[in-house]
């Protein structure tokens, strides 16, 4: 009798090795899966981001892309006086007693 409580013993020890091998073998391969799943989902959501930034532009660069004149132009400012022709090849050139009085009405301003 003897015998067979320590043969039993041994078969339970090795029955329960086994499970607990198993399972902890199914959790690693799980986890695995899991991680590489992951990956996979990252890479195409990476995948679309970049091609989808590609097709667009961003407000950033739009602001600083430079477009052919007439393309959109701002509102007309109440303060400049208005041009007759918007696209001339030079821009309109003040008087020099103008720019004088200006200069001196700066220096006024600032208390110089």
């Amino acid at each position: 009798m003897r015998w067979f409580k320590v043969a039993a013993i041994a078969v339970g020890i090795l029955i329960a090795f086994l499970v607990v091998g198993s399972v902890i073998g199914f959790v690693l391969h799980a986890v695995v899966d899991l991680v590489i799943a992951a990956l996979v989902v990252g890479a195409i959501v990476a995948a679309v981001k970049v091609a989808h930034s590609r097709k667009q532009v961003s407000p950033k660069r739009a602001k600083r892309e430079v477009r052919e004149p007439g393309y959109s132009q701002p509102p007309p400012r109440a303060d400049v006086e208005h041009v007759t022709t918007p696209y001339s090849s030079q821009p309109p050139r003040q008087s020099a007693p103008d720019i004088d009085e200006e200069l001196a009405k700066l220096k006024r301003e600032m208390g110089a």
